[in-house]
């Protein structure tokens, strides 16, 4: 199980993963540390040199629980990009 927070960033030969990991209820209220069990896969296809959006997927104990719409996440890719 990924215990990490902030993102982190993989590339896979044509595949881009921002991998994010929020901080859980507990830790964002000052609660005390609990091991993250849920974060987020934002996959991005990478052709001629450019990433394009491809998918978010949100994990829990590695496995996938809900694969998110673009409307779900456009407005935080939109500030994860700078755009």
């Amino acid at each position: 199980m990924l215990t990490r927070r902030g993102f982190d960033v993989r590339e896979n030969g044509e595949e881009l993963l921002a991998i994010f990991y929020p901080p859980t209820i507990e830790e964002a209220g000052g609660e005390g540390e609990i091991p993250n069990q849920r974060y987020y896969v934002i996959k991005f296809k990478i052709r001629n040199g450019l990433a394009y959006y491809d998918s978010t997927t949100l994990m829990e104990n590695d496995k996938p629980i809900k694969v998110l719409n673009i409307d779900e996440v456009e407005l935080w890719l939109e500030s994860f990009l700078g755009e």
